[in-house]
């Protein structure tokens, strides 16, 4: 079976900053293209989603002409867990919007994120700054009024479960990342969301550099997902940190992952999500480069499932 490997948009963000205009849209898809991928994620930040939008066709043109395939396209809405339920109608109103732009792009999956409860004082990934790794702790408060399982249930499963009407009504799936310092932080945390959302539709990104950092075993993680994961994002990791580490320069071992994925069936996108660090911005395309052919050859000696 041939692996698809493609760029996540990690790439970008390092390269260009987080909410990116759309000239930067541009030379993100020209990127790829240079460097030879085929396979390509794409997000819409806040409102950057209606830039995306409107831009849509030359972004499918651009697309098209490079000869790329969006995998995966990611709304990127912190207000679909607001407890504030006016603003998570919008959020929920622009992720339908980000259903509907996936659709027209031709993407396999769209995204949400679980975002962060509101007990956060230092918000992480705050998507109205430049992007940056949580490296300490964030500060948090403590509310007396505050039921954790109320949120989760009522807010963050409810939205979860709408997205996912969204996206299978536009005949996508949807896939949940387990973020550090989010509401769904771990493997356990994501199986429990998707147990709640109960829908073959929802599923999960396989994130290798997110796992490490939470001290997850990620053969089990593979074990517990199972045939639930839809879309791998592929960084190494030292285990310390959230740093997203070009392939072979960290701690995982790739050929026991592998191995866990290839018995689990995973046959979807690998997407290489190398990043997220000013200081790597001048070596992203080698970085690149040398992941994608250290990736090819683990896959190319990781026996089949029997």
């Amino acid at each position: 079976m041939k692996h698809r490997i493609g760029m996540c948009w990690l790439y970008a963000i390092t390269k260009y900053g987080y909410v990116m205009g759309l000239e930067d849209i541009f030379k993100s898809i020209e990127d790829a293209r240079r460097l030879g991928f085929t396979w390509f994620e794409m997000e819409g930040v806040g409102k950057q989603l209606h830039l995306v939008d409107e831009n849509k066709a030359e972004i499918k043109r651009r697309c098209e002409r490079a000869r790329l395939r969006i995998t995966n396209f990611v709304p990127v809405l912190p207000d679909l867990v607001s407890q504030d339920e006016r603003k998570r109608q919008v959020a929920l109103t622009d992720f339908q919007l980000g259903c509907e732009i996936a659709r027209f792009l031709e993407t396999e999956l769209v995204e949400a994120d679980s975002y962060h409860t509101p007990l956060y004082v230092d918000e992480p990934y705050d998507i109205s700054r430049e992007f940056s790794y949580a490296y300490r702790p964030p500060k948090m408060r403590v509310d007396p009024k505050f039921d954790f399982w109320q949120f989760f249930d009522h807010i963050l499963v409810d939205s979860v479960a709408k997205c996912n009407d969204f996206a299978a009504s536009c005949g996508l799936r949807l896939c949940i990342e387990p973020r550090v310092w989010e509401t769904v932080p771990s493997v356990w945390a994501l199986d429990h969301l998707l147990r709640k959302v109960n829908s073959k539709n929802i599923g999960a990104v396989y994130e290798t550099a997110h796992f490490a950092c939470q001290r997850t075993a990620l053969v089990e993680a593979a074990e517990l997902l199972g045939p639930r994961i839809f879309y791998a994002h592929a960084s190494d990791s030292d285990y310390t940190n959230e740093d997203h580490l070009e392939l072979g320069k960290g701690l995982i071992d790739w050929d026991t992952v592998l191995s866990a994925l290839t018995k689990i069936g995973f046959d979807g996108v690998f997407g290489l999500d190398i990043g997220g660090n000013s200081r790597m911005r001048e070596s992203l395309d080698g970085m690149y480069t040398r992941s994608r052919t250290f990736l090819e050859n683990a896959l190319a000696r990781t026996p089949m499932a029997a």
